[in-house]
């Protein structure tokens, strides 16, 4: 039995070049794709640029054990094939990870892979949690996760260990925004310094622990969590920007804290990119508001108040934005799932490159074996018809 002829066994070759060829331009697609992926979030921005100096992925030093652009003190150990570990799964230790340049653009997406994880499990306590900074100041010690108090920027508090009654559970993500002047409020767990938060589980998850912050001024603060399934991101909180205040050139922190219950909080990497626009005019910035938060929204700072307020950003988990004249309008409904994935078109158009690809990539066995067994018949044809 004949599988394939003399002809198909000829073309062959241009199938294998067909393969690679198509191979290559997966290659070129892809990384492209990514990137409108990326901008689509982000309503066409004109690119998204990596920034270096605020990146840190393993080994995380050079040879003289140290990062040109980060310094990382207190009780932080680093191991260069894995992580560094702000505090060891121990009681009474601190340690805090800074970068040495203050983040200068405008517009900027933070995404923040880490792990917290420890002995303790089931009912049994863990602590005290983590926390991320926006701040004026860097690389000063202190009682609030492991960094200092009084100060002047944005918080984001990873809050494993309850120090109050709330009607909440924890762990529970917040975001504080402090003035230099007041102080964190600790033995309330910062419940009534809290512009925004959700309560989720971020210890021991089934997939890689990772969150997002994406800053456009004048426009939105959004933190999105990826804990629960692979390349699914969940809103914990969006807002607009005229209801923080951000510094203007802010220092990167992450920092931890245990007490007398414990933790291993590691960090794995901080990836963050610019966000490119060219300039804007208000009128398209008040269209790209109204985008993200409705036609109310792109008015000046409308304040929620009544039912409006009771009902405002409940959500899965209990996820909620506080409505208070810091936090104006805010982030509604339930936790918004998102895909990280390209759009609608780029899937498109991938899918189909990669389904080609895959039917060529079959095809060029398939015939590669047909091939052969075609040659082994011929060969053993002629060899009974020596024999006669």
């Amino acid at each position: 039995m004949v599988l394939f002829s003399s002809a198909g066994v000829s073309r062959l070759p241009l199938l294998l070049v067909a393969a690679s060829l198509l191979q290559l331009l997966a290659l070129v697609v892809e990384p492209t794709l990514a990137q409108v992926a990326a901008q689509n979030r982000f309503l066409k921005s004109d690119a998204i640029v990596p920034l270096r100096t605020h990146s840190i992925y393993a080994p995380y030093v050079d040879s003289d054990l140290q990062n040109k652009f980060w310094d990382f003190g207190g009780d932080a150990i680093v191991d260069t094939t894995r992580y560094i570990r702000l505090t060891q799964d121990r009681p009474s230790q601190a340690g805090w990870l800074w970068t040495r340049l203050p983040i200068s653009v405008p517009n900027f997406e933070i995404i923040v892979e880490f792990g917290v994880d420890g002995r303790a499990s089931g009912h049994h306590p863990s602590g005290d949690g983590f926390a991320f900074w926006l701040t004026e100041e860097r690389a000063q010690p202190g009682p609030i996760f492991g960094s200092k108090d009084y100060y002047t920027g944005l918080g984001i508090m990873f809050d494993t260990f309850a120090n109050a009654r709330h009607p909440y559970t924890f762990p529970r993500v917040m975001l504080t925004n402090l003035n230099g002047v007041e102080s964190f409020h600790t033995g309330k767990d910062g419940a009534n310094q809290e512009l925004a938060g959700c309560s989720i589980d971020i210890r021991r998850t089934k997939v890689a622990s990772k969150f997002r912050l994406t800053y456009v001024k004048d426009v939105f603060l959004e933190l999105a969590l990826h804990t629960e399934e692979w390349e699914t991101w969940e809103t914990c909180f969006k807002l607009r920007a005229d209801n923080i205040s951000m510094p203007a050139n802010p220092y990167i922190g992450l920092s931890a804290m245990t007490g007398d219950v414990s933790d291993n909080h590691d960090i794995i990497s901080v990836s963050s990119s610019h966000i490119v626009y060219k300039p804007r005019s208000k009128a398209e910035l008040a269209a790209e508001r109204e985008t993200h938060f409705g036609a109310a929204a792109a008015s000046k700072k409308k304040k929620l108040g009544g039912l409006a307020g009771f009902f405002a950003g409940t959500g899965r988990g209990g996820s909620d934005t506080k409505p208070s004249p810091a936090a104006g309008q805010s982030y509604q409904g339930e936790m918004a799932r998102e895909s990280s994935g390209p759009g609608f078109f780029s899937r498109l158009v991938f899918g189909f490159f990669s389904l080609l690809w895959t039917l060529i990539k079959w095809a060029a066995v398939v015939a590669v074996i047909g091939g052969a067994v075609f040659v082994f018949y011929q060969r053993k044809r002629k060899l009974d018809a020596k024999r006669f």
